[in-house]
């Protein structure tokens, strides 16, 4: 691994800091990327890394920040991370609003994975797209996100595709988290738009999603859901539309009264 780099977008916190903490730990050279520009700053210190303030929605941007990984060694990993979560009925939000969903969350994604695939090119190497659950089943009160996590999905196994039939030595996957304790979240904790959020008794850890995601990139599997009890649900839920919709009504209403249940203990 001497030498080998890797890139983390949204790394200054949550499920992208422990992945960058976790490519630190396994000898890796960890370029941290946020919109952040201290969050960057900071993680790159705890880990002995590297960083740049990014922001994904620029084009230019990756290619800059893949120039930068190449002037630290070799490009092996790149971990499309940084996203954007709004909640509540979808006709309600601002046009920006949306806009900058998919922007984030989709063309981020796109844009990074490209200047990946470009850098890495004959040598090869591995792209990490961190999608959700909520792509692989219906989730009201987050259509947004779960449209804009649904597209990474479609992208990242169209993606594989692509570098199959150009016969790169690239791997794509994307991992689909559930419910993760991060800033993210807790941001949404009192928005009753989001409370399917908190339908659950407990939410992942964000090192256990990034193990989960590093583990990935070694299978041959190109979709991995985690922790897997949920995927199943969400996958099947998902091939049952009518039956999924009942229970996430189900869901919501529990949510909601955890929510409430929580704001009264504070």
């Amino acid at each position: 691994m001497h030498g080998e780099v890797a890139v983390v977008t949204g790394g200054g916190r949550g499920i992208g800091l422990a992945f960058a903490r976790r490519l630190a730990s396994a000898g890796r050279r960890v370029l941290v990327t946020d919109i952040d520009e201290s969050a960057a700053r900071t993680a790159a210190e705890e880990i002995g890394g590297a960083w740049v303030r990014q922001d994904v929605r620029e084009v230019d941007g990756h290619r800059a920040v893949a120039e930068r990984a190449a002037e630290l060694g070799s490009l092996r990993i790149w971990v499309n991370n940084a996203g954007v979560l709004i909640a509540g009925e979808s006709w309600r939000h601002d046009p920006s609003e949306i806009a900058r969903s998919f922007d984030v969350n989709v063309g981020g994604v796109i844009a990074g994975s490209h200047a990946a695939v470009t850098a890495m090119s004959t040598a090869g190497g591995s792209i990490l797209n961190v999608a959700s659950t909520a792509g692989l089943a219906p989730v009201p009160g987050l259509a947004i996100y779960a449209a804009t996590k649904a597209a990474v999905l479609s992208f990242t196994t169209s993606l594989q595709g692509d570098l199959d039939h150009a016969g790169l030595p690239i791997r794509a996957r994307a991992l689909c988290p559930d419910v993760t304790a991060t800033d993210m979240v807790h941001d949404v904790a009192t928005d009753p738009g989001a409370s399917i959020l908190f339908a659950g008794s407990r939410p992942a850890q964000a090192d256990d999603v990034a193990r989960a995601g590093l583990e990935l990139l070694e299978s041959r599997q190109v979709v991995r859901a985690f922790p897997r009890s949920s995927g199943a649900v969400a996958r099947g839920t998902g091939l049952l539309p009518t039956l999924g919709l009942r229970l996430s009504a189900s869901a919501r209403r529990t949510g909601a009264r955890r929510q409430r249940d929580h704001a009264g203990r504070d």
